[in-house]
């Protein structure tokens, strides 16, 4: 028998010893995923929350925009605003440059006053002046990018000042922030405390197959050998625990949307929730199956080799 057919003879069989002794404990494991997926389920729901609140707040990032005015009064020729347009898509940062005429920002005005907008017809002349809003991208929408973009805008031949709105530049800067740091927290959090149950499941086993593995330490067996049992052990709950989280998670998302249209419009905005892609789904089980092999190492690790 090779080396290599031998080998894989002896991960088969601990994957086996694996399974084997689940089954030998179907109340510990049962526990063992219960408490797994009920940690995974406030992770996910937490991870669901931002999913959409990102969303929804990039969604109106995407109508967010620095105007570039020209002087009071100027109203470029095409050839112009063609020129103006390439400068300003050159600079760093803009995805998109849209013009807009005095006649555009004054019927724009006039639809956003809606029935006071009869005081503009006293008025003998538009005192608006042409623009150009600029589109950034994702990465551009910092307080500190925005405002050097602005300040390289003004300096554009033809374009007399640049505005943007500042407050909610910095809002949205910082709800992500908030957003990340809260999510870094409560996942080390629920990490934490689903290793230690994990690992203290981890060595319940240990100790109830002690003379096994004493046996098999004495015919010589490795501790690769004698540990991946229950490796293949703790993978396999993690990943138990994962896919129900999932299951439940995604009932309670179907069924709680009618229940929770209001709160769910106050933090997302008025935009159709959704629940995790195929990706999504992918991640939480990788996290499960990531937690459960960590734990276990960290568990046989600290145990004396038995």
């Amino acid at each position: 028998m090779t080396d290599s057919s031998r080998s894989m003879r002896r991960i088969t069989t601990g994957i086996r010893s694996g399974l084997r002794g689940m089954r030998s404990a179907p109340l510990v494991f049962f526990i063992s995923v219960s408490t797994m997926a009920v940690g995974l389920l406030l992770l996910g729901a937490f991870m669901l929350v931002v999913q959409n609140m990102r969303g929804s707040l990039e969604r109106v990032g995407d109508e967010f925009s620095v105007v570039a005015f020209l002087p009071v009064g100027v109203e470029p020729t095409p050839s112009e605003v063609a020129g103006l347009r390439k400068r300003l898509e050159g600079l760093q940062g803009v995805v998109k440059a849209t013009y807009v005429s005095r006649s555009e920002a004054l019927e724009r005005l006039r639809s956003d006053l809606g029935k006071d907008s009869t005081i503009l017809e006293e008025l003998v002349d538009n005192p608006l002046p042409a623009s150009f809003e600029l589109v950034l991208g994702l990465d551009t929408r910092t307080p500190d990018t925005v405002r050097d973009l602005a300040a390289k805008a003004r300096n554009v031949e033809g374009i007399d000042d640049a505005r943007y709105g500042e407050a909610w530049v910095e809002g949205y800067s910082k709800i992500l922030r908030g957003l990340g740091w809260v999510g870094l927290a409560l996942g080390g959090g629920l990490a934490l405390a689903l290793g230690v149950i994990i690992a203290g499941t981890v060595r319940l086993a240990v100790y109830a197959r002690a003379d096994e593995i004493q046996i098999q330490r004495l015919v010589g067996a490795g501790a690769i050998y004698v540990r991946l049992p229950f490796y293949v052990q703790a993978v396999i709950q993690g990943a138990f625990g994962a896919v129900l989280a999932v299951l439940l998670l995604y009932g309670l998302f179907r069924s709680g949307l009618p229940l929770l249209s209001d709160p769910i419009q106050f933090l997302i905005g008025r935009t159709a929730p959704t629940f995790f892609g195929p990706l999504g789904v992918l991640g939480m089980v990788g996290i499960g199956i990531g937690l459960g092999l960590a734990a276990a190492v960290v568990s046989l690790f600290r145990v004396e080799d038995p």
